[in-house]
């Protein structure tokens, strides 16, 4: 017995020496395919966001979510109530601006009878003091006298011509008055379109973010709309992958709503702007087929295609080492090779030079991964 057991360690010393250190695989031909992630989320095209110009409760909402509306229809009805008292005090102010500017107002009639008055005394005295002038050519007047006749005439000139000023000053301020008030008209009735929030051009209503009879604030967001013709894709790409990203590649989209379908798009627009708050690059891109009830803000993740080969030489990712080195068997040797790579996908590289078909690679057993070997791509 205690032979056999001997025996048995002995066989299983050799077995244990005898087993390999390295997995090993060869280059295979078989299609790969580069595909940049990206995450985004379904937003319309030339979106807008209806924003209320004043403060309000929403007496009457007109619409819902993915209501079909045209240009200027009215969507919301805020409360205005205090705007119309506005508008009829300023209603007021104008009918009794136009009476203070017509010519028989009481104001214009008042200073025209001064005008009037100061006309009758100023020809009285020119009459007097010409007739004074006439008189001291005969000596049948003092000097003094002449002098008094001239300094009356003088006077009601002076006084004729202050109240032709003030008529003509009050003439201007009543017109003045009467185009102020008929400003503050307009703008009461311009600041009462602003509590009717109406639609801009053809549109499609994809949020609503206030209900009937909620208070909305100056400034506040009432509803999104947009085109109703044209849904995008918004994604953000890493700076790493933005190079790679060209107009028209082919985009694999799958929404969160709807997990394992598939749906296919193109790129159609690359921002050239980093945006640092997500730290990304904004890309759009649209759908190939049509997409009837898709929720705006719908989130999603796409594979952007940004290269694709039907025949390529690959190696698993998991045997190619930091500067793009590989251990390759030669014969009883294993030597370092470096290689020049093309393709990447998640599990495979292409390899462009360096290797052939027949050649043998190697790893040490466990080095970075499980050591499993992926499946060959499909």
């Amino acid at each position: 017995m205690k032979r056999r057991l001997l025996t048995y360690i002995i066989i299983g010393l050799v077995f244990t020496s005898c087993k390999p250190k390295y997995d090993q695989t060869s280059p295979v031909i078989a299609p790969v395919t580069e595909a940049v992630f990206a995450s985004g989320s379904i937003e319309p095209k030339d979106a807008y966001t209806l924003t209320s110009l004043s403060d309000g409760f929403i007496v009457k909402s007109y619409v819902t979510e993915n209501d079909l509306v045209h240009d200027k229809q009215l969507l919301f009805q805020l409360d205005n109530r205090q705007q119309n008292t506005q508008v009829k005090i300023a209603e007021t102010n104008v009918q009794y601006a136009k009476i203070s500017a017509s010519n028989n107002s009481p104001t214009l009639s008042q200073a025209k009878a001064q005008i009037d008055a100061a006309k009758i005394k100023l020809q009285t005295d020119s009459i007097n003091y010409v007739r004074y002038q006439h008189l001291s050519t005969t000596n049948s007047v003092s000097r003094a006298d002449l002098d008094n006749a001239r300094l009356a005439y003088e006077s009601s000139v002076s006084a004729y011509k202050e109240t032709v000023e003030s008529y003509k000053v009050a003439a201007d301020k009543v017109k003045q008055d009467l185009a102020n008030t008929q400003s503050q008209l307009q703008n009461a009735v311009a600041g009462n379109q602003y509590y009717n929030l109406l639609a801009i051009g053809e549109s499609k209503v994809y949020q609503i973010f206030k209900k009937q009879g909620d208070l909305v604030r100056k400034g506040d967001q009432v509803a999104q709309l947009g085109n109703p013709d044209s849904i995008v894709i918004n994604l953000d790409i890493d700076e790493g992958s933005i190079s790679k990203i060209q107009l028209g590649q082919q985009v694999l989209v799958e929404l969160n709503t709807e997990k394992n379908k598939t749906y296919e798009a193109r790129v159609s627009k690359i921002y050239p702007h980093f945006n640092e708050t997500s730290q990304s690059y904004k890309v759009e891109a649209r759908f190939l087929q049509e997409m009837p009830g898709l929720i705006s803000g719908t989130q999603l993740q796409a594979n952007i295609i940004t290269a694709k080969k039907d025949q390529a030489m690959l190696i698993p990712h998991i045997y190619v080492f930091s500067g793009n080195k590989v251990l390759m068997q030669n014969g009883k040797k294993i030597d370092s090779v470096s290689i020049t790579t093309g393709i990447i996908s998640q599990e495979w590289i292409e390899v462009l030079g360096g290797l052939k078909t027949g050649d043998v690679i190697v790893k040490e057993k466990n080095a970075g991964t499980s050591g499993n070997t992926p499946s060959l791509p499909k």
